[in-house]
């Protein structure tokens, strides 16, 4: 999130006290403030049809959920924009290519490219925490280490949408301060930066042992000398040693991840396959092979360092003194799984604890209560009274920090005491996003975990709690001040969209080509999205369990593959720009596809049906 210097945050303090008093006020006399209830969309760009009109309502809400997500936080369609239209710094690039890299706002991409090109980077690659700033503005001397993995992601997700690599190739001209070695990136490449972000990664971060071990080495330009985290008052500072009262190795400001990281290890797992795909559409199989075979140790040793057979659940980090810290960070556990760690099993007890259905009885938050909105505003922000359970988006924590310490210091970093945990300050538990608060962008994550593992039918389900939501509130509340990370600053929140893209109608660009790989759940016919943009070229694709429509406004080149529910003889019409079609009958390949190369057919349209 967008943390803010140390004045700002005094005067939120005293502003979210004021708050506080003032909603106490408001319940008294209003058993709901003036919320804007969200308003009826139509279906685009996301559309559902149900099998019978029995089935419409579900429809209805399917599509609304993520139509209500990109209108509001994608910042694609400004009309209802709640956020500010680019995120900050490379930890927030992945998020900024979630969001863009398939759609049709061709400036917006260019946007997100343009900061990628020109940010600061280290002589030995690591990326600055903020753009002015090698170190974290909300913090004296932190560094944050996650924007270099999500760089080298975002960069990947962008080239396989677009279908080319002269991205890589595009050059740094920009330069900040007088230290060269601080800011090296002038003249690099695109790609430049990302081998040498991954290098730093492997060798500073030491993952190519398998894991990410944030060491005092860390700190150090390519020379082994000279540091690069000075504090506000000229002194070196480094403290990512995940102890009690440690510097923040991430996004998360406030909880002391570090040392031996779970959230930055799965971050690095996820970069490995990014770049092993930057890597093949660069042509060099080798490198590619290399990243793959890092990717597949860290896998290994992530599982058996990471997860807590007590809690069922991955843990937050080991500190420098081997100690195992598990707040229960909901948020870092749908992202491993997301990315492919784990596996049914370990999928199986975390859904179970998110649902509810599994007390980890060492937690503060149990059951129900994790994902429970009403219970969030009810409880722990007392402004008024919602009768109905309204499952939302999961606490970011189920053990509350104040019972998190150590040495009897709290595993919490205060950014110099303006944000302090337990009774009377302004992030007790239940009053801060950090500390049983919530942000909503790892819903995204959630929602596709749940398909990999749950199927379908449970983000359907997950997707009418979120209609429902909107309809409450039209996701505009921010009610409990800095207790939830849901619009202002947190433009990261429109990558839920894309989960209806990936995860249900299985859209995905790849190294040669397009992907689709539906999972049309129980009741619903097809899936509809209408604001694709592919290899430059704006597209449509409509798909059912055993169907598949894809309408272009220009020729399409890569390959298409189709991988319907059931092997077999699919019937494929191709159509050219002139309204010339022809049809044809092809075969379900080894694995499972329906694969045609869209350049040979030279057509706008393509039509799959079972035969």
């Amino acid at each position: 999130m967008i943390s803010a210097p140390t004045v700002f945050m005094r005067l939120f303090s005293i502003l979210t006290t004021l708050s506080i008093l003032l909603a106490t006020v408001v319940s008294e006399h209003s058993e709901r403030p003036d919320f804007i209830p969200g308003k009826e969309l139509t279906q685009t760009p996301f559309s559902c049809e149900a099998e019978t009109q029995d089935g419409s309502a579900e429809a209805e809400d399917l599509a609304l959920a993520f139509n209500a997500v990109y209108r509001v936080f994608g910042g694609v369609d400004t009309e209802d924009l709640l956020v500010f239209r680019y995120g900050n710094e490379p930890t927030w690039y992945e998020w900024m290519a979630l969001k863009t890299a398939w759609c049709r706002d061709a400036d917006f991409v260019r946007g997100v490219k343009d900061r990628i090109r020109d940010f600061p980077q280290t002589d030995n690659g690591y990326l600055w925490s903020w753009g002015d700033s090698p170190c974290w503005h909300s913090g004296n001397g932190v560094l944050h280490y996650d924007g270099l993995f999500r760089y080298v992601v975002a960069v990947a997700d962008l080239l396989r949408w677009s279908g080319e690599t002269g991205f890589l190739e595009e050059k740094d001209v920009t330069t900040y301060g007088s230290d060269p070695a601080v800011d090296a990136s002038e003249g690099k490449t695109v790609y430049e930066k990302c081998a040498l972000a991954m290098r730093y990664a492997a060798n500073e971060l030491n993952g190519s042992e398998g894991l990410i071990t944030i060491t005092e080495k860390s700190a150090y330009l390519a020379d082994g000398v000279t540091r690069f985290d000075v504090g506000t008052d000229g002194n070196y500072v480094w403290n990512n040693t995940g102890r009690a009262g440690s510097s923040p190795s991430n996004y998360w400001d406030n909880l002391c991840i570090g040392n031996q990281d779970a959230y930055e290890t799965a971050l690095y797992y996820n970069a490995l396959n990014a770049m092993r795909d930057i890597e093949r559409m660069r042509g060099d199989e080798a490198a590619a092979f290399g990243c793959e075979k890092l990717a597949a140790k860290v896998k290994g040793r992530y599982d058996d360092l990471f997860w807590n057979p007590k809690t069922g659940r991955y843990i937050a980090c080991v500190d420098a003194d081997g100690k195992r810290w598990d707040p229960g960070l909901t948020f870092l556990n749908v992202e491993a799984l997301s990315y492919g760690l784990g596996d049914a099993r370990k999928a199986e007890q975390i859904f179970s604890w998110l649902d509810g259905t599994r007390i980890v009885c060492s937690d503060s938050l149990r059951g129900s209560e994790i994902m429970d909105y009403s219970v969030f505003l009810n409880r722990n922000l007392g402004l008024f009274t919602v009768k109905e359970r309204m499952p939302f988006a999961p606490a970011t924590n189920t053990v509350s920090i104040e019972r998190v310490s150590g040495l009897g210091e709290p595993w919490w970093h205060s950014l110099d005491g303006a944000i302090n945990i337990g009774a009377r300050n302004n992030a007790f538990f239940g009053q801060h996003l950090e500390n049983g608060g919530y942000i909503f962008y790892p819903v995204y994550y959630e929602l596709v975990a749940r398909q990999m593992y749950l199927g379908a039918d449970s983000v359907k389900k997950r997707a009418g709690e979120l209609a429902a939501v909107y309809r409450f509130n039209g996701f505009n509340s921010d009610v409990g001040g800095w207790a939830e990370g849901l619009n202002g600053e947190f433009p990261e929140n429109g990558i839920v969209s894309r989960a209806f893209i990936s995860s249900l109608a299985g859209i995905d660009a790849t190294v040669d080509g397009l992907t689709v790989r539906p999972d049309v759940p129980t009741g619903i016919r097809s899936l509809g999205v209408d604001a694709l943009r592919y290899r430059g070229v704006p597209v449509r694709v409509c798909v059912g369990a055993d169907s598949m429509t894809l309408t272009a406004e220009a020729a399409l080149s890569g390959i298409l593959r189709y991988y319907p529910a059931a092997a077999g003889n699919y019937s494929v019409t191709v159509t050219e720009a002139d309204g010339t079609s022809r049809a044809k009958t092809v075969s379900t390949d080894a694995n499972g596809a329906v694969a045609i190369d869209m350049a040979a057919e030279n057509a706008v349209s393509f039509v799959i049906l079972s035969d």
